[in-house]
């Protein structure tokens, strides 16, 4: 669990990071940085990224982080969404465990066998 101490801290290095993930200038990025953490008081970290979010959506700013090529990064991985095929499994596990040492063991004590 996070102590009280820590949580502003927390709070404001993720509001720094996606500040700076925005790729503003320096001090318009700062700027937002800070009155976000002074409307939210750097109390908890949704509190401080929901200011966050008012304060990018009060200047106008384009809220979407971009790549180098320009495309948009989402903030989730898409989903993938196939088909999964059953597998049969092994009813009896200690079973087939015994037989595969036993088949080893054979191996190892009498060689390779030569019926294959």
């Amino acid at each position: 669990m996070i102590e009280k101490s820590e949580g502003w801290q927390i709070a404001r290095d993720r509001v720094l990071l996606y500040v700076r993930a925005m790729d503003l200038p320096p001090f318009q990025g700062l700027e937002l940085a800070l009155q976000a953490l002074k409307e939210s008081n750097a109390s908890s970290i949704d509190e401080s990224m929901n200011a966050l979010e008012r304060c990018i959506l009060s200047k106008e700013l384009q809220a979407e982080i971009l790549d180098e090529e320009g495309k948009h990064i989402a903030s989730i991985p898409p989903m993938n969404r196939g088909t999964m095929v059953s597998k049969n499994f092994d009813r009896i596990p200690w079973l087939t465990a015994t037989k595969k040492f036993m088949r080893r063991w054979m191996r190892d004590l009498f060689g390779p066998s030569r019926t294959r």
